[in-house]
């Protein structure tokens, strides 16, 4: 009996995980918010896709960019008390996804907006159009 419960222990543990992964359209871009949020600007340049892989001097200046302008921004705004998918359309046979959001802010203001996810090598990417 106790193997039986610890099994299903295990199994739930491991639907619980695998529903909470964060390897999804509407995952990838609440997860970019978080690192924005908390400062972790390498980490955020990390979930967008590129066409051509960044040099150290272009992730540098796309650090500089999202610090000055994104991050100053949302700091006006009291930072960013939640992000809330609204909508997840998939494209091209479940390899893309269109996804509509909504920031909320600390200061009650909110800003929606839509943004193209790609899956590459299994990992859900923001599609940086560049």
């Amino acid at each position: 009996m106790k193997k039986i419960l610890s099994i299903l222990s295990l199994a739930l543990m491991t639907i619980a995980f695998v529903s909470c992964s964060q390897n999804n359209p509407e995952g990838v871009i609440k997860k970019y918010f978080t690192y924005i949020q908390e400062g972790q600007y390498d980490e955020a340049i990390d979930l967008l896709y590129f066409k051509k892989s960044l040099s150290d001097k272009d992730k540098v200046q796309f650090v500089t960019l999202i610090r000055e302008k994104g991050v100053k921004d949302i700091d006006k705004k009291g930072g960013i008390s939640s992000v809330v998918i609204d909508n997840v359309q998939m494209e091209d046979g479940d390899e893309s996804a269109l996804v509509n959001y909504t920031i909320k802010y600390g200061d009650g203001s909110a800003k929606s907006d839509k943004t193209k996810v790609l899956k590459v090598d299994g990992q859900w990417l923001i599609d940086s159009g560049k």
